[in-house]
């Protein structure tokens, strides 16, 4: 087993403040694309779905919310002790670039991830881990942030805006689209959402980009992709 670095762990230091840090609209759009639109056609009642980097469980209470057997694994204990209390499902600390090891091969028909490869030491190691756990036929939809806006979040880090002091690996659709197609995924869908900051809170010009600009997505802040496990 690894040692997890206190990089990594920099959500759970922030545990009892992580809701407040939060933005809501942010949350609830990323939430919108990976369950509702990425999922929409998929019948979750009773399906073994399992939530990567759970934080406080917004994604596992949607996942239950449509009849799906969750799963919510993090690293940090304090904020699945939150998870356990708001949803109730199963909450395991397990660390996302070893999945397979705690969990086994294909396990899960669904596995979804948002804004949590970045804050590993390897993205394109966690996204392995992920597809190594799905069921052939499974889908896997994951978010996080756009490598191009990484020194714009740097900027904002090094001018003390924001509190979070932890790993940021970000990614490309790219880069994504890479790793999953060499573990046998096929990419289904890429979504980008905010084209404009959603700090700036113009959320129904953000929504209308998101809407209307995905010829533009590589240069909006959070990237989203669905894939499927194929059956051999």
């Amino acid at each position: 087993m690894r040692q997890i670095s206190g990089k990594e762990l920099a959500h759970e230091r922030l545990a009892a403040s992580f809701a407040q840090a939060l933005s809501e609209y942010d949350t609830a759009r990323r939430m919108e694309m990976l369950v509702g639109v990425f999922l929409s056609g998929v019948d979750l009642q009773g399906a073994r779905a399992l939530d990567v980097g759970s934080g406080l469980g917004f994604f596992a209470q949607a996942l239950q919310s449509r009849g799906a057997k969750v799963t919510a694994c993090d690293i940090g204990p304090q904020l699945l002790q939150q998870v356990e209390a708001k949803v109730g499902c199963e909450c395991v600390v397990a660390d996302a670039l070893a999945l397979v090891e705690r969990f086994g091969r294909e396990q899960f028909d669904v596995v979804v991830s948002s804004e949590c490869i970045e804050h590993t030491p390897s993205p394109r190691k966690a996204l392995e881990q992920m597809a190594g756990v799905l069921k052939p036929g499974g889908r896997l939809a994951v978010s996080t942030p756009n490598l191009i806006w990484s020194p714009v979040v740097r900027l904002a880090t090094l001018a003390k805006l924001r509190k979070f002091d932890g790993l940021e690996n970000f990614s490309t659709f790219g880069s994504i689209r890479r790793t999953l197609e060499s573990e046998g995924l096929r990419v289904i869908q890429e979504r980008g959402l905010h084209l404009i900051p959603f700090q700036a809170k113009l959320y129904g010009m953000s929504r209308w980009c998101d809407d209307h600009l995905q010829s533009l997505r590589r240069l909006m802040i959070n990237l989203c992709v669905l894939a499927e496990k194929p059956f051999q």
